[in-house]
Formats: C-alpha cells, sequence, structure tokens
C-alpha cells in the first residue's frame, strides 16, 4: 500500500511536441561522468616513492603523504570503470616542494600531498611516478579502458613562502619553476609576482598583469594538453582577473578542439558571478571560455544549498538555484557534485558537518544522475565515507577500500545510476524543466534532439504515487526498472518507491539498466 497520494496536473509544457526529427549528435563531455580522485590518497601501488626526502611521508598523519600514486591509481581503474565513470579528475600532478613544509612562525605544518603547491609546473611530482607509471602511462592506460582524465590544474599561486628555517628546502624558499626557467619572490626582477594586495594565505601570488606570466601558463599547460589529458579543472578562478581567463581559455582552446575546461568560483549563492565565467567568451561552451563548478548546487557538509534538502527539507528549495540556470551559458554543461575536499563531507562526523544515511545518499544521488549537468562524485563517496573539514575529508581509501566498495550500497546505486543516465541522450543533455515539487517528491522534464524524458523523484520514506493528467500519449519505458506504460489521453498514475527515481521515455533506451543490481533485496530501498 502507497503510503502517500499526490494528485496534481502536470503543466502544459508536459504536453508541448518534441522537435520533429533528432539532430546528429557529436560527442561532448555531457556523455561522461567523473570520478574525482585526491591521487595520494587513493591506493599505494609502490611504497619506493613515499619518502623521497625523509620527512614529508607520515602514515596516519593526514597533513603529510599517505602513499597514493599513479601506479596505484593505474592498477585500480577497473574500479572506477566498473562503477561506470568514463572520466577520472586527478589533483594537481605537478612537483611540489622538496620534503615537509613549516611557516616560520611555526604554527602550520604539511606536506604538498595534494599537489596545490607547486615548486615546478612543468614536472611530475616523484611521490606519483614509478617506472611503467609515468604520467604519459597514466593516460594511456586510462585511454585503453575507455576512460578521460581530467587535469587539476593551478594558475593563481605556487607553493607557500613563510618558511621555517628548519625546512630543508629553505635556502630556495619563495623560487617557483616551470619550463626550465626559475623565478624568485625574494629577488623579482621580472615582476613575476604580486607582492601586495590578497593573496591565499602565505602562497607565492603570481603577477597576471604581466604578459610574460600569461604566455608562460599557456605554454606550460598546452604541454600537458599535448601529453594526451582530455579536460582542465581550474583552481581558485576567482583570485585572478577576468581579463587573464580570456586570454588563458582562448589560447587553450586554440591548441586542442573539444578540450573541456571548468572552474571552482568559492560562491554558494553569488549565481551572477559565477555564471559571468561562463560568458568571457562566444561560442560553444566545449570550444570557448570555461564552464564552472556548481557550487550553490553542491551539498557540501555544511556550506551547498541542497545538503539540507536531501537531509529532510523541502524539495521545493531547489528551484532557489535551478531557476536562475539561464544565467549560464548553457547550465547542461555545470560540473555538479555531491560534495568534495574541501568541506565536510555529506557524511560528516558530527563535530564537523553531519551524519548522513544510506537513503539520503540515495536521493542525493538520484538527483545529481538525472538533473542537468555532468555529475562528479568524490573519492570513497561508494563507501560512504565520513570526512570534516581539510584533512579529515582526505582520508586514504586503499584496497581495502575498494574491496569494501563492491557489496556496499551505494557503490551498488552508483553503478546503476551512471547506467541510467547514459542509456538516454536527453538525460546527457537535455535542457531541464521543472513540472512539479513539494517536500518529497519533484518532477522535472528534459529535452534533447527530438528525445524527452520525464524525471519522477522520492525521498519519502514511503512509496508516492503521482497522479498526473495531459502526458503525452504513448507508450513508455522506465529506464530504471525497465517497467513498460501505455499513456492514453486522459490521467496516468506513477507509482515512486520510497527513496527512489523513475524515469520514463518513449525513445530508444541504450543497454538495460535495471538488471544492475541495485542492493540487497531484504535490506534497503530499491532504485526500481
Amino acid at each position: 500500500m502507497m503510503k502517500k497520494m499526490i494528485a496534481f496536473v502536470l503543466l502544459a509544457a508536459l504536453c508541448a511536441p518534441a522537435s520533429a526529427a533528432p539532430k546528429a549528435d557529436k560527442w561532448d563531455f555531457r556523455n561522461e561522468t567523473i570520478y574525482f580522485v585526491m591521487t595520494d590518497r587513493f591506493v599505494d601501488g609502490d611504497p619506493g616513492n613515499n619518502n623521497i626526502y625523509g620527512d614529508e611521508y607520515k602514515p596516519g598523519n593526514l597533513k603529510y603523504y599517505q602513499g597514493g600514486d599513479f601506479k596505484g591509481l593505474m592498477q585500480n581503474l577497473d574500479h572506477i570503470k566498473d562503477m561506470g565513470f568514463t572520466a577520472i579528475w586527478i589533483t594537481p600532478p605537478v612537483a611540489q616542494p622538496p620534503g615537509r613544509y613549516q611557516n616560520q612562525d611555526g604554527s602550520y605544518d604539511a606536506a604538498g600531498y595534494h599537489g596545490y603547491w607547486a615548486w615546478d609546473f612543468s614536472k611530475i611530482d616523484p611521490h606519483l611516478e614509478s617506472k611503467g607509471a609515468s604520467y604519459a602511462d597514466l593516460i594511456s592506460a586510462a585511454h585503453a579502458k575507455g576512460l578521460k582524465i581530467i587535469q587539476d590544474i593551478v594558475t593563481n599561486h605556487g607553493h607557500g613562502g613563510w618558511v621555517h628555517p628548519s625546512v630543508k628546502w629553505y635556502d630556495h624558499k619563495g623560487q617557483v619553476s616551470g619550463l626550465g626557467k626559475t623565478f624568485d619572490y625574494n629577488n623579482d626582477t621580472r615582476n613575476w609576482f604580486r607582492h601586495s594586495g590578497p593573496a591565499i594565505a602565505d602562497l607565492l601570488d603570481f603577477n597576471e598583469d604581466n604578459p610574460e606570466v600569461v604566455k608562460w601558463f599557456v605554454d606550460i599547460y598546452k604541454g600537458y594538453q599535448n601529453l594526451g589529458v582530455d579536460a582542465f579543472r581550474i583552481d581558485t578562478v576567482a583570485w585572478m582577473k577576468p581579463e587573464f581567463w580570456k586570454t588563458f581559455t582562448t589560447e587553450l582552446h586554440k591548441n586542442k578542439k573539444d578540450f573541456f575546461l571548468f572552474g571552482e568560483v568559492w560562491t554558494n549563492g553569488d549565481i551572477n558571478w559565477l555564471a559571468g565565467y561562463t560568458g568571457l567568451a562566444p561560442g560553444d561552451p566545449m570550444n570557448s571560455a570555461m564552464s564552472v563548478l556548481d557550487m550553490p548546487g553542491s551539498s557540501m557538509g555544511s556550506w551547498g544549498q541542497f545538503e539540507a534538502v536531501f537531509k529532510g527539507g523541502e524539495y521545493t528549495n531547489v528551484d532557489k538555484v535551478l531557476s536562475q540556470d539561464g544565467k549560464y551559458k548553457d547550465a547542461t554543461y555545470l560540473v555538479t557534485y555531491l560534495d568534495n575536499h574541501d568541506k565536510p563531507r555529506f557524511n560528516g562526523p558530527g563535530w564537523d558537518g553531519s551524519a548522513a544515511s544510506t537513503e539520503q545518499y540515495f536521493d542525493a544521488l538520484n538527483f545529481y544522475f538525472t538533473a542537468r549537468g555532468i555529475p562528479c562524485v568524490y573519492y570513497g563517496t561508494e563507501v560512504r565515507m565520513v570526512g570534516g573539514n581539510d584533512p579529515d575529508n582526505r582520508k586514504y581509501l586503499g584496497l581495502e577500500g575498494i574491496k569494501a566498495a563492491r557489496t556496499d550500497p551505494v557503490y551498488l546505486r552508483l553503478k546503476k545510476l551512471n547506467a541510467v543516465r547514459r542509456a538516454s541522450p536527453a538525460l546527457l543533455k537535455g535542457a531541464q524543466k521543472k513540472l512539479y515539487a513539494s517536500k518529497d517528491q519533484y518532477v522535472f522534464k528534459r529535452e534533447y534532439g527530438g528525445e524527452r524524458v520525464f524525471v519522477f523523484l522520492n525521498k519519502g520514506a514511503g512509496g508516492a504515487s503521482i497522479n498526473i493528467g495531459n502526458i503525452p500519449p504513448g507508450n513508455y519505458t522506465d529506464i530504471c526498472s525497465g517497467k513498460t506504460f501505455a499513456v492514453k489521453k486522459g490521467r496516468f498514475a506513477v507509482n515512486i518507491p520510497a527513496h527512489g527515481v523513475r524515469v520514463l521515455t518513449s525513445g530508444a533506451v541504450k543497454g538495460e539498466p535495471w538488471k544492475l543490481p541495485d542492493a540487497a533485496d531484504a535490506a534497503r530501498p530499491h532504485l526500481s
């Protein structure tokens, strides 16, 4: 017996005729889903590269290297592919300072395991590479399995410059290299750095007003494009002037066609500002300017606007974000995500963020994988990894975590949702229009190239029956369950399982997503 009965009439837009004939489609990054890996925290494939300088590797101390490397990633590409992901975003692979860092007053110490403290922008960090597992080898191995590589890149800053005398590289503090050249913040004869104005902590701040700096970065990152990288995620976009990004993105798009760029702009509410970066240059989103991470629409612990929605809040609140989609060049190119490495995980420990149940993971992921945008999932989500603020949100996964994932309900849900998403071009690329929202149910349609899907979401603890009118007559398949529905003129009732989703299409379905196992039948709710 369904616990809720909801009756409503869908808007006239539901009945609007689809485009007369599908257009010939071409590949773009909306075809992908992304698995975000902090490389040092994934799998240690080569213990020999863990403690190169003797003071930077401290197992269990999450401020230091934990051993993950390209070899460990290459050996476990199938874990990512088996979940259905098609692209891997890795943290910056460039060379970090040679050993531990401590600031001058001794109040902070760590190592550059994360990759955001560049020492040499055009060299790969030795903690990541091994014999037979260079960066080029990783790219080739990923491509051989049909996986794309997204490189996280930084142009705003280098490593920290306020260095304690005990640090091994103290005599070279303030120096940053790339393309065989070294620049010294403390002897800045070439005006390479900013010495006043806002900067992130004590990180060496580059002078983007210097055309030579702009050219240096363009040439560095062209090199990675030419190595075979498929996309860049751009760090700290808002810390540099739009003029820099216009030049930088234009030059990279000239160098490689259909190369995807998406940036990080830290805001959870200023969509005018965020969307502005997508319109820096005219043209299609794959070959002009950049897209951005949908930070307002994230569920990062204690910060993302959608966290409260999926932890008992009102589904209607997603419209505060989605209603502003028209401000972007194309909102279907936004990179959407549950959580990441900068805030508490969706499953917070309590003292940082709040805990998430398995069903809340289901509810959130059901949404992210059917709504507009390119879904991105942070490593460890597949085992519901607990994490507070940095560095607690950056725990080591390892082979034990990968093994545990195989029977985890969220791993199984991710695998199925990836299959559901790629079953219809409308789910990959379609424009989205809201049709209905209540506290626990949300309904929208998506259309692309003459194909249309209707998505029904239910985050309630009980099943919901939605009785709708004016749905176009025809035969529909639910991509999630495989059930078929004959819709005649008049009203039509759809039952949505607890914490479930239905995706109805009258078009062709790629594959048979409903055949994938979703969860132990007796233990937890079903997707279908």
